[in-house]
């Protein structure tokens, strides 16, 4: 006899499926010669984004995808309640992402970088278009 599912189970399986369909999206954009999701997104508001700036989009894109690994995982391993590793989750996302805006400057003094509303507008844009 098959026992029903809880809605934590059916809840925990979902986000793990959602994060490694997000580690596999922005994964497979860094085989070689694809050019990384994150510089795609850049690329929207300067087409001629400087060697330096795809160097740093490709490795942007590489800790996204480990991010996603990691939090994946998080729930198979980490032993903790879904509440915990959702929560762990979306912390680390929202770190990950503002702490990179803020940094992005420090590391390109002089450039000026979209608003963001023009990165979720370039982000969308990229993200409807690949299949």
């Amino acid at each position: 006899m098959v026992e029903s599912l809880d809605a934590v189970t059916v809840w925990r399986a979902v986000s793990v499926a959602v994060l490694l369909w997000l580690a596999i999206f922005f994964g497979r954009t860094l085989v070689a010669g694809k050019v990384p999701l994150i510089e795609r997104i850049a690329r929207r508001s300067d087409p001629d984004l400087p060697a330096d700036h795809c160097r740093y989009t490709r490795r942007l894109t590489a800790i996204w995808c480990g991010f996603f690994v990691v939090a994946m995982l998080l729930p198979l391993i980490g032993g903790l309640p879904f509440g915990w590793t959702s929560a762990l989750t979306w912390a680390g996302a929202i770190l990950l992402f503002v702490g990179e805006h803020r940094l992005r400057p420090r590391f390109f003094p002089g450039y000026e970088f979209p608003s963001l509303p023009q990165q979720i507008r370039d982000t969308w844009n990229v993200w409807r278009k690949d299949p």
